[in-house]
């Protein structure tokens, strides 16, 4: 249905709902609106930490595509997944509902039956719905509402990539971003509008061979010696629960040689230098945009599906509850969005009801997250305090847990593997005073009180998202 300008926001609990009343209208007026209704382009990318963009204020890194999106919208610098890891991210940012509600909650992850993504809801409003990239859901694409689609199945290789287009295996030419570029400029150049796009990018993912391999002169442009590795590279894990010292992030990380600043230091330079590559060919796209008179009518989200550990606490990978894998870029550039940066706690499932409430199509009941829209208008509302991150599933060496994070702190929560109700570790992290998450702040008799409250929030953001 279609939308009067007339939105009403409600509160519930952390998240806010964005709802609106739908009046009747005559053949002509909707069919006008449904020409006036903006496109949709979703850029995904894969493992990009939230400081990995110019934009966010890394010196070293050249990301000038993507700083350009950020010099003409709004760049969220507190966004968040409500699962670090690729099948439950795409999950969620599809129906806008935690993974323990959708049915995603691990790798490789299929959706409920029934489950219904934006797509669905963007089809019926007469939408055309494509996706270009990466597609990490036991569902098809079709599945998920998408008309088009021209993608590969998880990671491999960066270059000559396999490919399924129209039901037939294919093996691309040359680097696979510029691929996925000129399939989404395709797709954008085919019809009339609306439409939505989703171009989820292979990179900045490891390739098969778990290296980075950019090119010779893009690696020219870093200098290994002026990057920095991160303080907490040695971290002895005191204070966080004791598996983690043979879990996978920390044994994978031994296995890049992460006990040696100059590996880490490799391995930025190889990640900084494959994001640098991505962004020249995410750059043919948004220079399509323009060169097509469409950049008034388009909005243009961005965000990363999960971070990454790059030596972080002596780690790599990601799905665990710290900084470094949860916390990830997001951009909104479109129509009426002005240059900012915002500050509140953004996830990734707000971009659906975004899109949605952006559409002029109702935001369903059971979504959890909240358009960000009131957000891009610089409007006071009441906005999340904290979120629930959830891990339910073991995963990539992960135990079941979940955690809530406000502005100031974050309380995890990590349970038995075969009695996953059994809480068997507390943390809990001043992040203002300890940004690092160094100091694990759970039992002492001067944070009992916090750790009290945050404990109960997490159970009241638990038994609100649950089905």
């Amino acid at each position: 249905m279609r939308l009067n300008r007339r939105t009403f926001l409600r509160t519930a609990g952390c998240s806010t709902f964005a709802l609106a009343l739908a009046g009747n209208n005559d053949n002509a007026s909707s069919a006008r609106d449904r020409k006036e209704r903006p496109n949709f382009i979703f850029i995904l990318t894969d493992d990009q930490r939230h400081d990995a963009m110019g934009c966010a204020g890394n010196p070293l890194i050249h990301t000038p595509n993507i700083d350009s999106l950020a010099a003409r919208g709004v760049r969220f610098e507190k966004a968040f997944v409500t699962l670090s890891i690729c099948s439950p991210s795409r999950a969620a940012c599809l129906t806008g509902r935690y993974g323990s509600a959708n049915g995603v909650t691990s790798v490789p992850g299929t959706l409920n039956k029934g489950e219904k993504t934006i797509c669905h809801y963007l089809k019926d409003a007469g939408y055309r719905t494509g996706m270009v990239g990466k597609w990490h859901l036991g569902n098809s694409p079709a599945e998920c509402g998408f008309d088009f689609a021209e993608f590969f199945e998880s990671n491999g290789t960066y270059y000559n990539r396999k490919v399924l287009k129209d039901g037939k295996r294919i093996t691309t030419k040359g680097y696979i971003e510029d691929y996925n570029a000129q399939k989404a400029i395709e797709f954008i150049e085919q019809g009339s509008s609306p439409f939505m796009l989703w171009l989820c990018t292979q990179v900045p993912h490891m390739d098969h061979t778990f290296d980075w391999p950019a090119r010779k002169e893009t690696l020219a442009k870093y200098d290994v010696s002026k990057i920095c590795v991160p303080e907490t590279w040695q971290d002895d894990l005191k204070g966080k629960p004791a598996y983690l010292a043979q879990d996978r992030n920390r044994k994978q990380a031994l296995r890049y040689g992460y006990d040696k600043q100059e590996n880490i230091r490799r391995h930025f330079q190889r990640y900084y230098a494959a994001i640098t590559e991505m962004d020249a060919a995410l750059g043919r796209v948004l220079d399509a945009v323009g060169r097509l008179g469409l950049r008034n009518n388009t909005y243009i989200l961005f965000m990363g599906d999960n971070g990454w550990f790059m030596g972080g606490h002596g780690f790599t990978s990601k799905v665990l509850p710290y900084e470094e894998s949860i916390r990830v870029p997001m951009i909104v550039a479109g129509p009426g969005i002005g240059r900012r940066v915002d500050s509140n706690l953004v996830l990734n499932i707000d971009l659906a009801p975004t899109i949605l409430e952006l559409a002029q199509i109702d935001i369903p009941k059971n979504v959890h997250g909240s358009s960000l829209v009131p957000l891009f208008k610089g409007q006071k509302v009441n906005w999340r305090q904290s979120f629930l991150y959830e891990a339910p599933t073991p995963s990539l060496g992960s135990r079941p847990l979940l955690a809530v994070r406000t502005h100031r702190y974050k309380f995890v929560q990590t349970f038995d593997v075969d009695e996953p109700t059994k809480v068997v570790f507390e943390e809990l992290y001043d992040l203002e005073r300890d940004p690092k998450e160094m100091k694990n702040l759970a039992g002492e008799a001067g944070c009992a009180e916090t750790t009290r409250q945050l404990r109960a929030e997490l159970e009241r953001a638990k038994n609100t998202i649950r089905p």
